[in-house]
């Protein structure tokens, strides 16, 4: 193998989360070689950051500009998740790549070597790794997120029921369950759990949730990791007993890390169901939740929220 091409397909944090594990076994598997990711996005120089990718080619549409540029590289593999960009899709296809994968399309049956149904009812990241699936790479979202937890270097509470809360939602309020219902739910846990303890994990959109929880009952037994390295976050999630986070970005590191989680999703439109599908990711100590009818997702009570993390810690 040459040289691997990669396309990016969303720009927030989550969805660059969820490319981690596809890129992660890309170069487990061809660890020579030189892999190099195309977006439209400039955040996508988060993936050399991570060190998965050799370089990174932020491109805008044209056509002949991206058919020279390919032609240039000349790729042996192309892995696209964009199949719905049809002046990509031909770019790609007469590039002279051996193996072109993508999600199939009319136009991506014709122009692919390999192409797999998009299934829109699994969680966004395995959906991913069943495109390499077409060329005999397998490899579970897990992976990488437990090898970034072993190189995490933050302190963690000894001997401690320990719970982690990512109260994030950048897409806006609506995905926002609330700092006081979380602050309350630490209070319940605080009082049903001996020995309890809390990471909380924020970005900068919630830096003025410091002061509450510092102002909280339970600061004594908090912790907060404020816009902390991934390996930092997913070490403190590998050593608490259940996270429990709004659909946020940070949220994904725990979901594909299979840990006890809870997931506080948003119905204020009513189509929470649909967004489950995609970006929950379903396991045997996952739960997810929300309101029946399309309600803001703050009347989602503390209660219930607390009966769910002790479905998945029962001990007291």
């Amino acid at each position: 193998m040459k040289s691997v091409f990669f396309v990016q397909n969303r720009d927030f944090f989550g969805a660059r989360l969820i490319h981690l594990p596809l890129l992660n076994a890309l170069k487990g598997t061809y660890s020579d070689n030189e892999i190099i990711v195309f977006s439209p996005f400039e955040s996508s120089h988060f993936f050399r950051e991570m060190g998965l990718a050799s370089e990174v080619v932020v491109y805008s549409y044209g056509l002949l500009r991206m058919r020279r540029k390919l032609k240039r590289l000349r790729p042996d593999l192309i892995v696209s998740l964009r199949p719905g960009s049809e002046w990509l899709n031909l770019s790609i296809g007469l590039s002279g790549a051996k193996q072109r994968l993508s999600f199939r399309t009319v136009t991506t049956q014709i122009l692919f070597t390999h192409t797999v149904a998009r299934d829109i009812s699994i969680y966004r990241a395995q959906a991913f790794l069943k495109v390499l699936e077409l060329i005999g790479i397998s490899s579970k979202p897990a992976t990488f997120f437990w090898e970034q937890s072993k190189q995490g270097t933050i302190l963690l509470p000894d001997e401690r029921n320990t719970f982690c809360m990512i109260p994030g939602g950048g897409s806006g309020k609506f995905k926002r369950w609330g700092i006081k219902n979380f602050l309350g739910l630490c209070e319940r846990l605080k009082k049903r759990y001996e020995l309890a303890a809390f990471i909380f994990i924020i970005g900068e959109a919630e830096k003025h949730y410091v002061e509450e929880i510092q102002s909280a009952s339970i600061a004594k037994d908090s912790k907060i990791l404020f816009n902390e390295t991934i390996a930092n976050c997913a070490r403190a999630i590998a050593a608490c007993k259940v996270t429990i986070a709004n659909d946020c970005g940070p949220a994904q590191i725990a979901q594909m890390m299979n840990v006890p989680y809870v997931g506080i999703f948003s119905n204020y439109d009513g189509k929470a169901r649909g967004r489950i599908a995609e970006w929950f990711f379903p396991h045997e100590n996952a739960q997810a939740v929300t309101t029946e009818d399309a309600e803001d997702i703050k009347a989602i009570p503390v209660g219930r929220i607390e009966k769910t993390v002790r479905q998945l810690f029962p001990e007291a």
